[in-house]
């Protein structure tokens, strides 16, 4: 699989330890051998791809060492190869290319506690390889598969690796869920709120599939995330709309016109001092920023400035992690957590499934 740790950089510093050889990604070419790369500089020059001394003239290309050995980005330590990869915008993109199951020992600590229970992290494990190999499977013709931060999955890469997540990882190894012979989109949030969401509300997806489908849960209540408050002036609300904040003026409304089923805001209707808008929740908390309104399951208030109050943290759709924490904690396991969250989802092997014969 493919990871992208750095995207539209001028360059970055590249160290390994060890023998390693450069190649042409495209078609397997040595470009280069040596017996370690220290601190050594990449860059994407007019001519092409620069590895330190050595101008490649190439687009894209393969750093890669022993299995065992260890690359460095910036001094962040990485498994597997690197591929380094000139953009059409004449930056530079780097791409962690190594195992799934390796992969997922850095990801999922990377994304819940270590300390957390061994049957979260085992469901998590399970969400998370399936997450991961739908991404692969439909979109193989993208330079990689998903990213390293919340926009995909979180991916610290070697630091990030403990005992713990090792264990779950090996202890569900090549397992994801399917439903109708099919990987599903399996997703994740930190904190639903109290009702987890339909897929459908959020991504183009069938919306007979029950796995994907929302529910009640009671098992992430008044832990973390649970609930949340946050405010400003009008002043600083109108400049966080942005072109909306300029085509209606100065706010002076700002109400909940439609939600869904789970209790997630469709529709946000604003008023200013010269017009009337009205935006999807989703479009309204990405100018407000997914940190400052953590969910679209929210209230407001407005007068002399606008608060608002909400529950969870995310998009609500798939695994609830702190719900999935809470369930653990009451003593079900990894199967019966992931069959709340993904109910009528089949627990089986990755190998045989389309696009992974």
């Amino acid at each position: 699989m493919r990871v992208a740790l750095l995207q539209e950089v001028s360059n970055v510093r590249v160290t390994v330890l060890a023998p390693c050889r450069l190649t042409d990604l495209r078609t397997g070419v040595l470009v280069k051998e040596w017996q370690s790369l220290k601190w050594q500089l990449v860059e994407a020059s007019p001519q092409g791809l620069k590895v330190g001394p050595v101008q490649t003239g190439l687009q894209a290309v393969l750093l890669q060492t022993g299995s065992n050995d260890i690359l460095r980005i910036n001094a962040r330590p990485y498994r597997g190869s690197l591929i380094f990869l000139r953009t059409p915008n004449g930056r530079l993109t780097i791409v962690n290319r190594l195992g799934l199951e390796e992969y997922l020992v850095g990801a999922l600590s990377s994304e819940v506690g270590t300390d957390w229970p061994l049957e979260t992290l085992k469901a998590h494990a399970v969400v998370s390889r399936t997450m991961v190999a739908h991404r692969i499977w439909i979109q193989r013709e993208r330079p990689f598969d998903v990213t390293d931060d919340t926009s995909t999955h979180v991916y610290h890469g070697v630091v990030a690796e403990s005992a713990e997540t090792l264990a779950a990882v090996r202890q569900t190894e090549g397992q994801v869920l399917a439903y109708a012979g099919e990987l599903i989109s399996a997703a994740f949030h930190a904190s639903c709120g109290g009702h987890t969401e339909d897929a459908s509300e959020l991504w183009k997806t069938k919306t007979d599939v029950p796995p994907l489908q929302g529910r009640p849960d009671p098992y992430c209540r008044d832990l973390r995330h649970y609930r949340w408050q946050t405010g400003m002036s009008l002043k600083a609300f109108a400049e966080l709309l942005g072109a909306v904040g300029k085509e209606i003026g100065m706010p002076t409304a700002c109400e909940v016109s439609d939600r869904n089923r789970s209790g997630r805001v469709r529709t946000v209707r604003l008023q200013g001092d010269r017009g009337v808008k009205e935006l999807s929740g989703r479009d309204f908390r990405q100018l407000l920023g997914a940190n400052r309104l953590k969910s679209l399951n929210f209230t407001v208030t407005f007068s002399r400035g606008i608060s608002f109050s909400g529950f969870g943290w995310g998009h609500g759709v798939g695994l609830c992690q702190w719900g999935a924490y809470g369930m653990a904690k009451q003593g079900h396991t990894a199967d019966e957590i992931l069959q709340f969250y993904f109910p009528g989802a089949e627990r089986r092997k990755l190998q045989g499934l389309p696009g992974f014969p």
